[in-house]
């Protein structure tokens, strides 16, 4: 199929197909006589695992490291297993700390907001500046 299918199929668009394949995520992907790419069922389940795991906020590298993961031999070994439970605890990581500051964030707006009705008309982030 050519990367209109492979698009349709996997959800990914075509122009970040390109971009996979540039950066090293798609890999091996065939070529025909004219130089259109051809893709076959691996290559949409690969872009397939891509877009969930990029949906879920994991970065290009890990996306590497676990297609690398995913693809070696023994997929059941438990170093394998360990390193792909070590990626996904990272990243549940991450999304925890944007948690942190996103609630942060929320308090302070909100007590903004509370000053700006409450004791002046003044704003609190501006000061007295008058824009």
């Amino acid at each position: 199929m050519h990367i209109r299918e492979a698009a349709e199929q996997s959800g990914v668009n075509a122009t970040t197909i390109r971009y996979y394949e540039e950066v090293g995520l798609l890999r091996g992907v065939r070529r025909a006589e004219s130089g259109y790419r051809v893709f076959d069922d691996h290559e949409v389940r690969i872009l397939i695992f891509i877009r969930k795991a990029r949906d879920l906020g994991f970065s290009i590298e890990a996306c590497h490291e676990l297609l690398a993961l995913l693809t070696k031999a023994d997929p059941t070994d438990p170093g394998n297993i360990k390193r792909k439970r070590a990626v996904a605890e990272q990243r549940l990581h991450e999304i925890e700390e944007q948690i942190e500051t996103l609630s942060r964030m929320r308090d302070l707006v909100h007590w903004h907001i509370g000053e700006l009705g409450a004791n002046s008309s003044e704003c609190p982030v501006a000061g007295n500046l008058y824009l």
